[in-house]
Formats: C-alpha cells, structure tokens, sequence
C-alpha cells in the first residue's frame, strides 16, 4: 500500500471510496504458532469460524465480503433496516464447518479469479485480512491485490506475548511484576517469589501464543502450580527452546482494550478505546465509552501513540489491538498483550456511526438448545420480551451474527451448540444496564421455550 492509503478513512470519512476486499480469516494463531498448537475441538472451531460475519459492522455497500456461508436472510435485513450497509457476499465452492477460510478460498480457482478480474477493472482495490498469514499473502499474490498489514513473519512476531512484554520494557512503560522462564524449575521459583516477598495472592503463566484465554494458566496455590507444571512439562520435554511469561495477577479498576492503526506513513491513529468485561481470562462484552477520566484516557492515547512507533519502526502496518489494564493502584499496564490483527473488538468500533453516539455495551455468551436456534428464533424472542433494537427511538438489543448459533452445531449429545454476539445501544447507562440485565436473564432461563 503506498504511504497515502488510510483503511480508517474509508471505513469512516471516505466510504464512497475503492473497494475493500474483507476476509475474517479468525483463528490465524495456529499458522503462526511455533510452539504449542493446543487442542484441537472440531465443534468450537466450527462456531468460532462463523465468528466472520461480524465483518459486516465494518463494510460498505460496494465491498466485498468472503464467507463461508450465506447468512440468514433475516439477519441481513435487520442489519439493513438499523443502518449498516450490505455489501457483495461471496462464498466458495464446497464450504465446509472446519476447513479454514483462506484455505477455503485458495482452493477455489473461479472465486480466486472472480477477485483478479475485481482488482483489474476497478481503481482502489484493496486486500483486508483479520489476520496476515502465509495463506492471505499467497491471496493477495495471486489475485493481484494490494493488502493491508505486514508480512506472516512480523504479524508472528507481534503477537508473540513474550515479545510483547520486551515491547514494554524497550519503551520504559510499566510492566507487571514477572520474567520470562524457560524451565518448569523457574516457573517455580518465580511462583513463589510473586507469592512470597512480593505478595501476590495468584499468578498468570502465558504460552507466547494463543487467543481467547486460551494458553493461561491462573494458579492460586502450591496444588494449582504442581498441577498445571506437569501440563507444560509434557510439552516441555518436546520443546526444549519453550519458553513461557510468568506475571503477577493484579487486583484491576478496569480492564482496557484500544486499537492502533499504524498508516504507512507511519502516523498512528489511536482509537476505539473500551472497557472490556472478562470472565476469568476470557472476553465476555465490552463498555463504550469507557468510565475512565479524561487523564487516563489522554494517558493511554499516549501510549499508543509510542507503542505504534516502535511497531512500524520494525515494519508493522496495519490494525492492532491492545489489552491493557488500570490496577486499583490507579497505575495503568499499557501492554497486557498485543495482538498484530483485528480483534473482535475491531469490528465493534465504529458502532457510533449507526448507534448516533449513544452508550453501547456488548455481550457474548455461550448457548445450548434442545433444537436449533435460528436468527428468526431470536428475533420472535427479542421482540416477545420487548427487547428487540428500536430504529425510531435508538435503543434495544442487536444480535450481530446469525451463524455462530445456526442449527447444525450438534454436539452428539441431544444438544445444539453455538456463541451469541449481542450489542445494547441506548441514550443512558441506566437503559442499557437495563437491557443488559433483560437479555442475560433471559439467556440463562433458556431459549428452547421460544
């Protein structure tokens, strides 16, 4: 991409402008991950690749979106109906539920022509992975389309939590009390240093890769550590160059995500910052805007502004995503992790552009029903509670994927498995905590009565 190319003012300020090509290529940790690949679940790899149609919330009429599958018919049209725009789905020949897309699509000649010929009769055409692999690269050669990010190597690298932490101490930002260990024998003793004189109540070990909190082991006790030391000794005796990042746990005021765009004139754009809500280690909603005072967010528009300086000076271009937390110290951690990627936190930042700056919070959850679950379904249960998204008045709940919860999710059991992505927009906090309590009551009574 030449130096004048800004993937944020297309989404925002030029959506007029090109063609963007979007792809969400979720789950691209397994093509960089160098040490550890982790279990592989044939079902939650199906539902998490459905995860791409959130993609939406990002496009523009004229852009082309890459999915697996069609998506519901009714869930296009409210998302139409709200305001976002739908742009040209184009799917591959012979999809299935677990094959990655990028390899999905490499495999299919027609569509991969399909894109060339896009790229050949059209000006400002360009190429927006999630992720950069090996797979988006070779798309991007043989379509002939110029793509947004860096190469495989250096997104691997980005996303490296070990390489993250040397990020931090590079640039002198606060860091968590830890180290780096390269044996079972120092994740020990750094145990009970953290635990001992510096009076850590728990600890966090980190394999440098990994993604919604897979790769974390939080250990409270002597019992928790043997245990978990005997899993990563397993793996360690096959690696003998593992590694593994062993911090303290912090008592947290908040815990922050922000994106970066790093442009290729090397400017860095610091935006969507959030309030992410977790559940243990893992992302379960986000808060927007964030209840954080004008000082700390000024503070960590600063540091984001450092932190993609340093990344395009080792080449990164492109979006990354930024965990980050607010201890009750009031110190802020500006690099829990980075992720050299779009996030899911990504595809929610420009919800303001629609939801006219009202508050916003986002839930997900995991859901299992006696009988397939359809976007209809939901629909006629939003609707019945009086919960469904008012156009007219700006508020109400939107489920903003309609695959991740589609019939066909067996689980062999009699049950049906998927993940349910759900935005509450409203003018007031106090409406939108409303809402949020409505939808995660009526989540957890059950949905196979509706």
């Amino acid at each position: 991409m030449d130096n004048t190319f800004n993937l944020l003012d297309l989404i925002t300020s030029q959506r007029n402008k090109g063609i963007i090509i979007w792809l969400c290529n979720i789950g691209a940790e397994k093509y960089w991950n160098r040490i550890n690949a982790g279990i592989s679940d044939p079902l939650e790899d199906a539902i998490v690749n459905r995860v791409e149609e959130m993609n939406i919330l990002l496009c523009r009429k004229q852009d082309i979106l890459i999915l697996r599958e069609k998506p519901a018919v009714e869930y296009l049209d409210k998302l139409e109906k709200i305001g976002f725009d739908i742009p040209n789905i184009v799917v591959p020949e012979n999809p299935d539920q677990a094959t990655p897309i990028s390899e999905l699509l490499l495999k299919d000649d027609k569509l991969l022509a399909h894109l060339k010929e896009i790229a050949r009769s059209n000006d400002d055409v360009c190429f927006a992975p999630y992720a950069v692999t090996r797979l988006e690269e070779e798309i991007s050669i043989r379509c002939n389309i110029p793509m947004i990010g860096s190469s495989p190597k250096i997104n691997a690298m980005i996303n490296d939590k070990i390489f993250n932490r040397f990020i931090a101490e590079e640039l002198g930002l606060p860091v968590c009390e830890g180290k780096v260990c390269g044996s079972i024998e120092e994740i020990r003793q750094e145990f009970h240093r953290l635990t001992g004189s510096l009076g850590f109540s728990k600890i966090i070990v980190k394999e440098p890769f990994g993604a919604s909190g897979k790769g974390l082991y939080v250990l409270e006790n002597e019992g928790r550590l043997e245990s978990t030391l005997r899993i990563i000794g397993r793996f360690a005796r096959k690696n003998a160059e593992a590694k593994w990042l062993v911090e303290g746990w912090y008592e947290k005021k908040a815990d922050i995500n922000y994106q970066i765009y790093i442009a290729g004139d090397g400017s860095t754009n610091v935006f969507s910052i959030k309030q992410q809500e977790l559940k243990d280690t893992v992302y379960i909603g986000s808060r927007i805007p964030p209840e954080l005072t004008d000082g700390e967010i000024n503070a960590i528009r600063k540091y984001g502004e450092q932190i993609g300086g340093y990344l395009y000076n080792i080449g990164y271009r492109g979006v990354a995503g930024i965990d980050s937390i607010i201890t009750t110290d009031d110190v802020i951690i500006p690099i829990i992790e980075i992720n050299g990627r779009f996030t899911l936190s990504t595809y929610i930042s420009f919800l303001s552009r629609i939801m006219e700056g009202n508050k916003i919070a986002t839930r997900y959850f995991r859901v299992s029903t006696k009988s397939p679950l359809s976007y209809g379904r939901l629909l006629e249960m939003l609707e019945k509670e009086g919960l469904d998204y008012d156009n007219e008045k700006k508020e109400g709940v939107v489920i903003y994927t309609s695959g991740t919860f589609a019939g066909g999710f067996s689980d062999g059991k009699g049950f049906y498995s998927g993940r349910l992505f759900a935005l509450v927009s409203a003018s007031e906090v106090e409406r939108v905590n409303y809402y949020v309590d409505r939808l995660e009551s009526l989540i957890g009574g059950g949905l196979n009565e509706y």
